[in-house]
């Protein structure tokens, strides 16, 4: 554990201040998370900007955990998996995020959990960038597991690789 647990409460994303900071969250999560994963040219392009015009375009389907009264991490969610994923029927998981500070006391796991207890499909997948061994464990001790499955795109100074995973409940 990186720390002791804080209070925080786990909710959809309905308020300006939660919108804002969702995606302060996804925006920071981000440069703390991918440098040495993901092409520098790619993680540069990125901007808290981007990222709030991003929210604001798909605000449904989105769980925030609140501590002291900010959003400290989200999780974005589809009741239905898009085309890509390999095993249907299935909801999936689309975006986990926690702030580094928070990591570690549970608010990632609180959120997961509040997910699955809102998705219909007994089945649930998502998508973990190749290397990102923090999230990989952490999905794994959920109980999810590799498909074999993968997705490669091409990003600005190189490629990313996704790996797909799921949890059967």
């Amino acid at each position: 554990m990186k720390g002791s647990a804080v209070p925080y409460c786990i909710k959809p994303m309905e308020t300006e201040a939660e919108i804002a900071g969702k995606a302060f969250v996804h925006y920071t999560a981000w440069l703390e998370t991918y440098p040495g994963l993901m092409p520098r040219e790619y993680l540069e392009r990125r901007s808290l900007e981007k990222c709030e015009a991003l929210t604001r375009a798909f605000p449904e389907n989105t769980l925030v955990a609140l501590a002291g009264g900010r959003v400290v991490g989200f999780l974005g969610y589809c009741p239905e998996a898009r085309d890509f994923v390999t095993l249907h029927p299935a909801s999936e998981i689309i975006g986990l995020y926690v702030l580094g500070a928070q990591q570690g006391k549970g608010v990632g796991a609180a959120l997961l959990d509040r997910a699955l207890e809102l998705l219909p499909e007994k089945r649930v997948a998502l998508f973990v960038l190749r290397g990102n061994e923090n999230a990989i464990g952490f999905y794994l001790h959920k109980g999810f597991r590799f498909t074999g499955a993968s997705l490669t795109q091409t990003v600005p100074g190189g490629e990313l690789t996704e790996l797909e995973m799921v949890l059967d409940r």
